[in-house]
């Protein structure tokens, strides 16, 4: 068991069954941006859909930076043996003081419908209950996009509540589901 300051000090490589979760570095910006400057992957997403490679870069600088400062984690997502980096996946939020995450993920559109999103939070939250001593995981998601809803029900998460109108995206507010998973649910 690593210790919860082991994770922020070197973050720790997950592997699934068929992937490999590594660190975001700012090398990573080609393959964000390939990813992000799809309209149908940002189609949920809170921000718009990248247009140049410089959004690309400044989310691999803030992802590093939030890491370093140990707010947040995230992974990129490679197919096992592969270099291409197709999602990314992990807590875009820590809370140390009351003991909970927000997790966050996106899947580049040609691998979707495979189950590996499911995969790659389930290795998540696993870490995030047996190393970083969490009590909760937390996820809001549009309630339209039913695929990451599927993602996070695998993953054990409830839904605990609507939010109306949370989200400004596209010209227009969204609802979103609140989504929710404990220590103790999941352990059980």
């Amino acid at each position: 068991m690593v210790a919860v300051e082991d994770v922020f000090t070197e973050l720790p490589m997950l592997d699934t069954a068929r992937m490999w979760l590594r660190r975001i570095t700012e090398s990573d910006s080609d393959g964000l941006f390939e990813i992000f400057s799809d309209d149908e992957v940002t189609r949920y997403y809170a921000f718009d859909t990248f247009t140049h490679i410089d959004q690309a870069r400044d989310l691999a600088v803030r992802s590093v930076a939030q890491y370093q400062q140990g707010e947040a984690m995230r992974w990129r997502l490679l197919l096992a043996g592969a270099a291409q980096i197709i999602g990314t996946c992990g807590y875009t939020c820590w809370n140390r003081e009351h003991h909970f995450a927000i997790l966050g993920y996106d899947l580049a559109r040609p691998y979707w419908g495979r189950g590996l999103m499911s995969e790659a939070a389930g290795a998540v939250v696993r870490l995030g209950f047996e190393q970083m001593a969490l009590n909760r995981i937390e996820a809001t998601v549009l309630v339209d996009n039913a695929a990451s809803i599927r993602v996070l029900s695998r993953a054990g998460f409830q839904r605990e509540g609507r939010l109306a109108e949370r989200i400004w995206h596209r010209d227009v507010f969204h609802d979103v589901y609140l989504c929710g998973l404990t220590r103790s649910r999941w352990q059980a």
